[in-house]
C-alpha cells in the first residue's frame, strides 16, 4: 500500500498536521505515521552549500589566483548537529512504498529552499520517480489545515519560488566567499592572515553604523538657549516655555526649534520684555486616543527588549526559542508578521480564556466577557502574513520552572496579546498659552481619562504619569513673576543600539533613493528576523563593533573596510540598494518578467567585477596627494588606509588603534609634537585604553600614563613644577600623558605619584592638579563618565597614600541613592585602577 510523506519545516508542525489528517497515528522518534501518511520534519534548515574547498580541493588555498570562485555545480552538505534527522528523512523519502512527498515547510522563499535542499540532498533514481505537492499554510487551525491538504498545490505552480530562494542562497555565497577572500588577501599581502569578513547583510549594516559615526565625529555642538517662566497669581502658581509661535521646521538645519533661542542677547531681550509684566492667558482642552501597540514579530520583540532590559537581540531570540521548543509557551518566534490568521478569532477567545487562568487574568477576562475579541484588519489580517503570524501565547500555562528572562518574554507577550484587542487610553490635553508683549509661553497638561489596554501595563508605563494644570480661578491677575535661561547644547545623533539598530535594519527600504528598488525592500529590510540577532552578534565577533554600556560603537576596522570598498569602488557592497535591487528582480521572476538565468548571471558578472576591482587595486594602488602635503618640503601621499610620505619612510595609519586621526594630528606628529592623551584608543581585542601618541625615528609609538619610556625626563624635570606629592614631598610634574612625581620619574614604584590626565573619560585641567596638591581636594568637576556610560559630576580627593578618589554633591533624588552609590563604589574602583 502506497503512502504520502509529508515534510513539515518543525517538529511542532509535523505534531499539528498529524493531529489533523485522517487515520491513527504512532509516533516514533523521528516521524509520525498512519496507514496513509508518514508525517515528519526538518529542523530548520538540515543543508547547506558547501565551503569552496569542499568542492574543489583547489579552492582549500586563499590566493586571489583562485579568485573568482564560480562554482558549476553548488554542491551540498549536511549540517552538523541534525544529521541523524536528514539521515531520517533520507530513509523515509527513498522508501519504496512512499510515492508521493508533500513540501509542508514554511509557506516562503525560505521554506521553499529548505525542502528543495533537502530533496537535492538525498536525490537519487527512486526519489526521482516520486510525486511532489505543495502544502501552502498560513494558519494553523484544524480547519485551516484540512482546508490546505483539500487544495495543495502543483509542484509547477511553485517553480518561481524555488528559482528565487535558490537565487538569493547561491548569490549570497557567491558574493560572500568572493569578497572576503579577496579583501582577505588584499589585507594580508604584506604578510599575516588577516580576515576580512563581508558580506550582502553584515556590510551594509556596518555602513549604518559607521556613518552615524562619522556625523558624529564631525559634530559640532551649538548653543542654543531655553527660557522658563513663572507665572502667579493669587492662590497659586505655574511654569511656562518660551516658544516662537510663528516657527516653522527649516530642512536645512533641523536643530531650530520652537523654543530654542540662538544667542544670549535674544534670550536676554525677551527677559527683560517680560519681567513682572501681566500675562493674558488662553487655554484650550481637548481628547486624544492611543490605540495599543501591534502584536510582536520578533524584531519588535528583540527592540523592546533590549529597551526595557537590556538583552541582547540574540538572547531574545533564544529565550523566545526556548519558550517556544522546550516549555511550548509561544508560538513560532521567528516571524517578521505582527498580524494573527483572519480565522484566528475563535481560537483567539480560546487562548484569552486560559490566559484568564494566569496573572493578568483579570483583563483576559475582561477582553472575553466585554468581546472585545473581534474582526479587525489592524490584528487578523492573512494579506500581511507571510510564513508565520505573530508571536503569540499557547493554550498552556506557565510552571514554576521558568528563569528570570524567560519570564519576562513570556510576560511582554502576553501583555501584549491581551492588550491589543482592548480600547484605546483616553487621554485630555491640556494647552495653556500665556502671552506678554507679544512674547508666547506654553505650558502643557495631560491626564490620562480612560486607561484603556494601558491598565495591563499598570505602573510600567512611567510617560502615563499624569501632568495636572494647576486650575486658574475665574478672572484671575497673572504676572509673570520670575524668568530663568537654561542654557544647553544641541548633541550629535545617537550611537546605534540593538533596538535602534534592529530597527534599522527593518526599514532599511527608507534609505533607497530609487522607488522600484525601495519598494521591493519594504516587505525584506536588511536580513531576516530570524539572521539579524546573528548578523549583531558576528560583526562583535568580528571585532567590526564594540558594546559601550547599551550602545554599539564600532571600530576602526570597520571604518578601514569602509574605506577600502569606497577606494576600490564596490562600495555597492556596502549598500543596501544591492539587496534592493535583487529583491525587486527576485520579484520580477516570481511574475514571469525575470528569469534564474539572467538573475544568476548578473551575480557572476558583479562577482568578476568585485574581483577584477580588487585585483587591480592590489597591482597598482592609488594614491592621491594628501589635502596637507606638503610637509617642511616632504610630499604625503594618501591611500585608503595610511598617510604615506612620498618617499615610503613614514606611514602614519589612519585609524589608530581604533581611532581615527584628524589631519591636525597627523600635522602635529610630523611636528615631533605628542598627540593625546585620548581615552578611545581600542585594543585588538576591543578594550579601550588610553594613551598618547609620538612619531619617534618615523615609527609610531604610544605612551601610557604608567610608563617614563621615551620620556625626556631632563627636560621635564627643568620645567615648573605644580606642587609637592603628599607621598614623599618631591615636586609633582607635568608629562604628555600623566603628571608624575619626580620619584615616580625616577622609577620609583612604591612612593611615586602618578595621576592619569585622563578619568574615566574625562581630561582633567593643570588647575585641578594644583588643587589636589595644595588642598586635597578639587572643584566640583563635571563630565566624568561612569561605567554604565553615565554622565557624572563629582570632586577629587587625593590621600596621603597617593590615592585618588571620587567624593560626590549631595543627592537631589533619595529613590536614586541606592544606584548612584553602586556607580560611586564601582568607579572609586576603577579610577584607583586607572591612575596606576
Amino acid at each position: 500500500m502506497s503512502k504520502t510523506l509529508v515534510i513539515a519545516e518543525k517538529p511542532s508542525v509535523a505534531g499539528d498536521l498529524a493531529k489533523a489528517l485522517p487515520g491513527k497515528f504512532s509516533r516514533t522518534k523521528t516521524h509520525f505515521e498512519s496507514d496513509d501518511y508518514i508525517v515528519s520534519y526538518a529542523i530548520g534548515h538540515l543543508v547547506s552549500i558547501c565551503y569552496p574547498e569542499e568542492i574543489n580541493p583547489e579552492w582549500q588555498k586563499w590566493d586571489m589566483a583562485n579568485l573568482p570562485i564560480l562554482p558549476e555545480e553548488f554542491k551540498l552538505k549536511a549540517l552538523d548537529g541534525t544529521k541523524s534527522q536528514l539521515n531520517a528523512l533520507q530513509k523515509l523519502i527513498r522508501r519504496s512504498d512512499v510515492d508521493e512527498i508533500i513540501n509542508a515547510c514554511d509557506a516562503g522563499r525560505e521554506g521553499e529552499l529548505i525542502f528543495n535542499y533537502i530533496i537535492k540532498y538525498v536525490w537519487n533514481k527512486s526519489v526521482a520517480k516520486k510525486s511532489f505537492k505543495r502544502l501552502w499554510l498560513q494558519s494553523m487551525t484544524t480547519e485551516s489545515i484540512k482546508n490546505a491538504f483539500n487544495n495543495l498545490r502543483e509542484k509547477e505552480e511553485m517553480i518561481a519560488l524555488e528559482e528565487t530562494a535558490l537565487c538569493r542562497s547561491e548569490s549570497d555565497w557567491l558574493i560572500g566567499i568572493n569578497a572576503t577572500r579577496a579583501l582577505t588577501g588584499y589585507n594580508s599581502r604584506r604578510g599575516g592572515f588577516f580576515l576580512t569578513p563581508c558580506g550582502r547583510v553584515q556590510t551594509p549594516t556596518l555602513s549604518l553604523m559607521v556613518k552615524r559615526e562619522r556625523e558624529r565625529m564631525v559634530f559640532v555642538p551649538r548653543t542654543f538657549y531655553n527660557i522658563f517662566a513663572k507665572f502667579i497669581f493669587e492662590g497659586g502658581n505655574y511654569t511656562g516655555k518660551w516658544i516662537n509661535q510663528n516657527f516653522k521646521k527649516d530642512t536645512a538645519d533641523p536643530f531650530k526649534r520652537a523654543d530654542r533661542l540662538w544667542t544670549r542677547e535674544d534670550s536676554n531681550a525677551i527677559i527683560e520684555k517680560c519681567g513682572k509684566q501681566p500675562a493674558i492667558v488662553t487655554e484650550e482642552s481637548k481628547e486624544s486616543r492611543q490605540s495599543a501597540p501591534q502584536l510582536y514579530d520578533l524584531t519588535l520583540l528583540q527592540r523592546e527588549a533590549n529597551s526595557r532590559f537590556g538583552f541582547s537581540a540574540k538572547n531574545t531570540l533564544n529565550i523566545a526559542q526556548a519558550l517556544y521548543e522546550r516549555h511550548k509557551l509561544l508560538t513560532y518566534p521567528r516571524t517578521d508578521s505582527k498580524f494573527l490568521p483572519e480565522d484566528y478569532v475563535n481560537p483567539t477567545k480560546n487562548t484569552l480564556s486560559i490566559q484568564s487562568e494566569w496573572n493578568y487574568g483579570r483583563y483576559a477576562a475582561e477582553a472575553v466577557e466585554k468581546k472585545y475579541v473581534k474582526k479587525d484588519k489592524r490584528i487578523f489580517n492573512n494579506a500581511k502574513i507571510s510564513d508565520h503570524h505573530a508571536i503569540s501565547p499557547t493554550n498552556l500555562l506557565p510552571g514554576g520552572n521558568l528563569s528570570e528572562p524567560e519570564m519576562k518574554i513570556y510576560t511582554m507577550v502576553v501583555q501584549r496579546y491581551i492588550a491589543v484587542f482592548f480600547p484605546p487610553a483616553v487621554y485630555l490635553n491640556t494647552k495653556r498659552l500665556s502671552r506678554i508683549n507679544k512674547e508666547t509661553f506654553l505650558t502643557e497638561g495631560r491626564i490620562l481619562k480612560s486607561p484603556g489596554w494601558k491598565a495591563i501595563y499598570g505602573a510600567e508605563l512611567d510617560s502615563d504619569k499624569d501632568k495636572t494644570l494647576t486650575p486658574l480661578p475665574d478672572m484671575a491677575e497673572i504676572t509673570c513673576d520670575t524668568l530663568n535661561t537654561e542654557e544647553q547644547q544641541t548633541r550629535p545623533p545617537a550611537r546605534f543600539n540593538e533596538a535602534t539598530l534592529l530597527s534599522a535594519m527593518e526599514n532599511s527600504d527608507k534609505l533607497i533613493e530609487d522607488d522600484e528598488l525601495s519598494e521591493a525592500m519594504k516587505e525584506r529590510g536588511l536580513g531576516t528576523p530570524a539572521t539579524r540577532a546573528a548578523i549583531i552578534e558576528k560583526i562583535l565577533k568580528e571585532k567590526y563593533v564594540v558594546r559601550e554600556g547599551k550602545d554599539l560603537t564600532p571600530t576602526g576596522k570597520a571604518f578601514e573596510l569602509l574605506a577600502l570598498l569606497e577606494a576600490m569602488k564596490i562600495e555597492v557592497l556596502a549598500s543596501p540598494e544591492m539587496t534592493g535591487e535583487w529583491e525587486h528582480k527576485l520579484n520580477q521572476i516570481l511574475t514571469g518578467e525575470f528569469t534564474r538565468e539572467k538573475f544568476m548571471a548578473e551575480i557572476c558578472d558583479m562577482t568578476r567585477h568585485i574581483i577584477d576591482q580588487v585585483r587591480n587595486f592590489e597591482g597598482k594602488e592609488i594614491q592621491e596627494e594628501a589635502p596637507f602635503s606638503p610637509v617642511n618640503g616632504m610630499t604625503f601621499l594618501s591611500s585608503p588606509t595610511a598617510w604615506i610620505s612620498k618617499d615610503g619612510k613614514i606611514s602614519i595609519r589612519k585609524i589608530l588603534g581604533g581611532r581615527m586621526l584628524e589631519q591636525q594630528d597627523v600635522l602635529d606628529l610630523l611636528a615631533g609634537k605628542v598627540i593625546g592623551p585620548y581615552s578611545n584608543f581600542r585594543s585588538k581585542r576591543g578594550k579601550p585604553f588610553t594613551a598618547s601618541v609620538q612619531l619617534k625615528n618615523n615609527k609610531i609609538e604610544f605612551m601610557f600614563a604608567d610608563s617614563t619610556d621615551n620620556l625626556d625626563i631632563e627636560a621635564i624635570l627643568k620645567t615648573e613644577p605644580l606642587g609637592a606629592s603628599p607621598v614623599d614631598g618631591t615636586f609633582v610634574f607635568a608629562t604628555p600623558t600623566a603628571w608624575l612625581s619626580e620619584s615616580a620619574l625616577n622609577g620609583d614604584k612604591e612612593k611615586g605619584l602618578r595621576i592619569g590626565k585622563i578619568i574615566l573619560e574625562k581630561e582633567l585641567e593643570e588647575k585641578h592638579i594644583r588643587q589636589l596638591l595644595t588642598d586635597g581636594k578639587t572643584e566640583l568637576i563635571p563630565g566624568f563618565i561612569s561605567k554604565r556610560k553615565k554622565p557624572f559630576d563629582a570632586y577629587l580627593i587625593l590621600e596621603k597614600n597617593g590615592k585618588v578618589s571620587f567624593d560626590f554633591p549631595p543627592r537631589k533624588y533619595k529613590s536614586k541613592d541606592k544606584v548612584k552609590k553602586t556607580d560611586k563604589a564601582e568607579d572609586t574602583k576603577k579610577i584607583k585602577n586607572e591612575k596606576n
